[in-house]
């Protein structure tokens, strides 16, 4: 089980290393066409959470290689941030900018955060995670 969650824990610092790498390139990205175009980007809160939910992953990564209990904690917290967010772009988004294979990329994020969170829970139940 240790083995388990420690490669998990790596799994999710790598993954928040990367989706950091990406953020940022965006943001910056953003910033130039906004410059160019004279126009704000109309979604630039994503940046945030992408950026946020990334340190918030990481950490839960972090927690469980270093097999603290804090990674339920963080775990939860980055899976109720997801399903929050989520909850409060899909109202506003019209009808042409959905994009199907994105939204089914969150949902895939959503099940696997999901595992990781029941995962790391029984973890902690049977000692694991201290």
């Amino acid at each position: 089980m240790t083995v388990i969650l420690t490669a998990l824990g790596l799994f999710y610092m790598f993954t928040a290393a990367m989706v950091l790498r990406r953020a940022r390139a965006e943001w910056f990205l953003d910033r130039a066409l906004e410059r160019l175009s004279g126009k704000p980007e109309p979604d630039r809160n994503r940046i945030w959470y992408m950026s946020s939910s990334a340190l918030v992953y990481g950490g839960a990564g972090l927690a469980l290689v270093l097999r603290s209990g804090w990674a339920v904690w963080l775990l939860g917290a980055g899976l109720t941030f997801q399903a929050v967010y989520y909850a409060l772009l899909a109202p506003r988004l019209r009808p042409e900018e959905i994009d199907p294979r994105r939204w089914q990329k969150a949902w895939n994020a959503a099940i696997v955060s999901t595992a990781a969170l029941a995962l790391a829970a029984y973890g902690h139940r049977i000692g694991v995670l201290a």
